[in-house]
């Protein structure tokens, strides 16, 4: 039986790695690796089918990949389509992170050796603590060395960069130049939708779209009402309510394209076009409300979406420098 001290030992190790998965998650999910600027090998022996990107020199195997997936996903069983999205996003999260090390290592933040090598010796000394040897350590949690090396090296730069980073005086301005991303500000919405066949070619799609931007043209020279314009074209239940959708927040309910479109808008706006699952839609703002909330009320949310937007930001930099 797995002693107590080691099963935490082992959470908290999972948790870091998790956390760091998801992070990347809810910022990129990118179709390909080429996308983040990172090398694809060209097809040859076994050795080189088993690297998947290449970043700096630095490659991301098979090997890793699925050494990762065992440490975050254990004994869960996935569908092959959730096997595959699984793996495209622990891929894209390892190229991140690889990006990310670069641009600390470049500007002198990233971890060095010595740190790492103090970190892993003082895990060493409270596996012995338990009687577990490092060998077993690394076997039971599904990593190589070197895997366990680049994550504490991550993990180190990662958190040392944050927390520079993260001053009361960058989230405050974080804050004002996002208010309704977190201050619980809700907008009172209207839409018209029309219906996209699920068998429509691509044209057909651009028909409505320019059909939709024609409408909203007319209602915004006020050769139309807005009311009128829904009862006479929108395909929603709403129709017949002036699109009314109620009060709606970043939380939902209506799909994320939708919300953010409808949260970039000031009162009695329309917005362009705008797809979902349902179709295309206009969203009108009827009425915002705002929220007393601020910054230090909501600064763990902060942080953490913050800590997003920096990442999406170098990643972003280093696609754009590789694409001149």
């Amino acid at each position: 039986m797995t002693s107590p001290t080691y099963r935490s030992i082992f959470v908290v190790s999972t948790k870091l790695k998790l956390l760091t998965c998801w992070l990347t998650i809810a910022l990129l999910c990118l179709d390909s690796p080429d996308a983040c600027g990172c090398q694809q090998p060209a097809s040859g022996d076994s050795t080189t089918q088993n690297i998947l990107a290449t970043i700096n020199g630095q490659a991301i195997t098979r090997d890793q990949i699925t050494r990762d997936l065992q440490r975050t996903l254990g004994d869960r069983q996935l569908s092959a389509i959730e096997k595959k999205k699984a793996i495209e996003l622990t891929t894209q999260k390892l190229v991140d992170q690889h990006i990310a090390l670069d641009f600390l290592t470049k500007r002198g933040l990233a971890a060095n050796s010595s740190e790492v090598d103090l970190q892993i010796e003082n895990l060493k000394s409270e596996l012995k603590t338990i009687d577990l040897s490092f060998a077993e350590f690394l076997e039971e949690t599904f990593q190589t060395n070197e895997d366990l090396r680049f994550q504490t090296k991550w993990q180190i730069s990662w958190k040392r960069y944050l927390r520079n980073k993260l001053s009361d005086e960058f989230l405050q301005s974080y804050f004002e130049k996002n208010k309704r991303r977190f201050d619980g500000t809700e907008i009172k919405t209207a839409h018209l939708l029309m219906k996209v066949p699920a068998n429509g070619s691509p044209i057909h799609e651009q028909r409505i779209n320019n059909e939709l931007l024609e409408i909203r043209k007319q209602v915004l020279s006020k050769s139309t009402t807005w009311q009128e314009a829904v009862k006479d074209h929108s395909e929603a239940p709403t129709r017949r309510s002036g699109g009314s959708l109620g009060w709606i927040s970043l939380q939902g309910p209506m799909p994320p394209s939708f919300t953010k479109a409808a949260f970039q808008l000031s009162k009695n706006e329309i917005s362009l076009p705008v797809k979902t699952r349902f179709g295309l839609h206009l969203i009108r703002c009827e009425s915002v409300r705002d929220s007393a909330l601020g910054w230090k009320d909501v600064r763990a949310e902060l942080k953490k979406q913050a800590s997003r937007d920096l990442l999406q930001a170098i990643v972003e930099q280093h696609k754009h420098a590789g694409a001149n």
